[in-house]
């Protein structure tokens, strides 16, 4: 039997004496599978880098906000136009409503005609010819509280912990509200100043409309907010309101020059550090006024405007009562400047009041209030003006941890310590989920994983990591970091190397099959004459077996080389870049952690190696077992 140092011996002479064939299965081998190495090692710098930023924001935990639409369970009164059922309580209510209007009309002495000032909501359908709400109708009060009625008594609360309760390690996290008053509006203050649009549309004047200037505020649980927060001196007896903003917001209110788009990445993280130092310094207000705060206003406005725009006409006739608007920066309360009105014109008007207040369409008094807020903490959510194409920019929009997309956080255990006064109840007070048209709004809650495979679960069966809705008209999304994402791409990762892995190794095992093949039937008279010096089969087999066992270690060492020669080029070129999208990205606290795109830590590279030789070998057994069968005698007079 041969020995094996033997069989090294001639088979690294065989390498050697046919150099251009091996450099050809080692050369081509050998990049596809370096090229894979490569992938690997910079997919785990990745992966590694992001498991060590994992302590900024929320990003070691596991977060899913999961919202159920109301409005599909509310009474539609479009679609229940023609319930005679419904009409008849309609009826009934108007006609008590017209009742009790005309029996205080005639108590305060107020001129009142039921049929110009409340006409009947319901008309008869000319298809059918049977009562049914009419057009004018759906405006009615009368029939939106009647629909409001109907919903609140038909609807049902989305019982949270019911919905998860087959899921072990979730729990329900306390207080997620969205800012928005019960009655009124609460009307950002740009530059400290409240929009007063005296030549504006009056049915839009002073609304809460949503525009590039307008922010949303939400209150959090203050373990959500307190990863971010960077301020040690917020003092809640101030009665300041405070808030985590997004960065480029905090960035806007303390009056910093936007960077320009080519600025580096080392300018970038200075002003990320300098945006953090001095959130304490952010300042900004809100105004908030109710129903009849914001109609006063209205109604100031358009006097304002009316005045001015007749200012020059002799034919125009000055109102009774004038109103001053308040100062821009106060959100006050509008008042009266000049009151020419008669001693009856004064009791008319308080003969009106009581009126609506008995009938019970009185507004209630105006109730305004500046509400202040103060910067404590930072989250992300940053300017991606460079180019996309960079590394840094990739990683930003890959990565990062908010608290709501544009959202101003509140955190709740904060805003419980700011004195009752500055946080009124109108305000931050969580308003009953039915509207004024009888719909329902979106119930959304935060529950955390602490078992992730359950929080995927729960995201598959309402469609998935980008969202959708699943059974009971329920949407999950991921909530407060891109863990989830991240988790979904390394699956995603590691499936494609598999399909990448079968695709290189079965165009190796072609490659290396084919060499070693040629090599076999190269050397039949050499194996001829060993087996008529007493060699067997298996000492041929052993021979080519270790050819091929040296072959697939230089594929290997080849491969190797590669993959971790350009891992480490991609890294000192674009580490850097990666570091500071990481820290912006994360609006990281902890600006000494780095990015790296490099690392040897993964199981990936021995199995690798492993495959390569596997390959080398497999490709060589059918080659080796169709020689071993020739015979010696045929084959050494064949090549004579």
């Amino acid at each position: 039997m041969i020995r094996f140092r033997d069989a090294i011996v001639l088979a690294h002479t065989k390498l050697r004496v046919r150099r251009i064939r091996t450099g050809i299965a080692v050369g081509v081998s050998g990049l596809l599978f370096g090229l894979l190495l490569f992938v690997v090692i910079v997919a785990q710098g990745v992966f590694d880098s992001i498991d060590r930023f994992s302590d900024e924001g929320l990003n070691d935990r596991t977060i899913l906000q999961v919202t159920r639409s109301g409005g599909a369970g509310s009474f539609n009164l479009y679609d229940e136009r023609h319930n005679q059922e419904f009409i008849a309580e309609v009826r009934v209510a108007h006609d008590q409503f017209v009742k009790r209007k005309q029996a205080a009309a005639k108590k305060y002495d107020i001129s009142y005609d039921p049929k110009t000032e409340d006409p009947s909501p319901i008309g008869i359908d000319p298809d059918t010819k049977q009562p049914a709400i009419s057009d004018a109708g759906y405006s009615s009060d009368i029939v939106n509280k009647a629909a409001a009625a109907r919903s609140k008594a038909e609807y049902k609360p989305f019982d949270i912990k019911k919905y998860i309760h087959s899921y072990k390690s979730a729990r329900v996290l306390g207080e997620f509200m969205q800012v928005a008053p019960s009655d009124g509006y609460l009307s950002y203050m740009k530059d400290n100043k409240e929009k007063l649009e005296t030549d504006a549309d009056p049915s839009r004047l002073n609304k809460n409309i949503a525009t590039d200037d307008s922010q949303a505020l939400t209150v959090l649980e203050g373990s959500l907010t307190k990863p971010f927060i960077s301020s040690k001196n917020f003092d809640a007896k101030k009665g300041e309101i405070p808030v985590v903003l997004p960065y480029s917001h905090a960035e806007k209110l303390l009056g910093l020059k936007k960077l320009d788009a080519d600025a580096s990445n080392e300018q970038r993280v200075q002003r990320l550090a300098e945006v953090r130092e001095r959130i304490s310094e952010v300042k900004a207000s809100f105004c908030y006024r109710n129903e009849a705060s914001q109609s006063r206003l209205a109604e100031a406005t358009m006097q304002v405007s009316d005045i001015k725009r007749n200012q020059t006409s002799k034919d125009y006739q000055r109102p009774s009562v004038i109103y001053k608007l308040p100062s821009e920066n106060d959100c006050g309360a509008v008042t009266i400047t000049s009151d020419t009105r008669t001693a009856a014109e004064k009791k008319q008007a308080t003969q009106r009041e009581l009126y609506e207040k008995e009938i019970g369409t009185w507004p209630g008094d105006p109730q305004q209030q500046k509400i202040t807020v103060r910067g404590v903490g930072v989250s992300s959510d940053f300017d991606t003006s460079g180019s996309v194409w960079s590394i840094s920019e990739f990683i930003k929009s890959m990565l990062g941890s908010h608290l709501g997309y544009e959202a101003w956080a509140i955190p709740a255990d904060l805003l419980a310590q700011v004195p009752l006064e500055y946080r009124p109840n109108a305000v931050f007070e969580k308003a009953d989920n039915l509207d004024t048209s009888g719909f329902f709004m979106y119930e959304t809650h935060l529950v955390e994983f602490a078992d992730k495979v359950e929080a995927r679960q729960l995201l598959e069966k309402t469609g998935g990591i980008f969202g959708g809705y699943g059974d009971d008209d329920v949407s999950v999304l991921p909530f407060g970091s891109g863990i989830l994402f991240v988790d979904e791409l390394r699956r995603m990762f590691i499936e494609f190397m598999v399909w990448v892995f079968v695709a290189i190794g079965s165009v190796a095992l072609i490659i290396l099959g084919a060499i070693i093949g040629r090599t076999i039937a190269d050397g039949r008279r050499e194996s001829a004459v060993f087996r008529a010096i007493g060699a067997r089969r298996v000492d041929i087999g052993v021979i080519y077996g270790t050819y091929a066992l040296l072959l697939s270690l230089r594929v290997a060492l080849f491969a190797l080389l590669l993959g971790v020669l350009g891992a480490l080029i991609i890294h000192v070129a674009y580490g850097e870049q990666a570091t500071f999208g990481a820290q912006l990205a994360y609006a990281a606290s902890d600006t000494s952690v780095q990015f790296s795109l490099f690392s040897l830590a993964t199981w990936y590279i021995p199995l690798i190696i492993l495959a390569i030789v596997g390959v080398g070998m497999l490709s060589s057994l059918i080659p080796i077992l169709l020689g071993a069968r020739r015979n010696p005698i045929r084959d050494m007079r064949d090549d004579t």
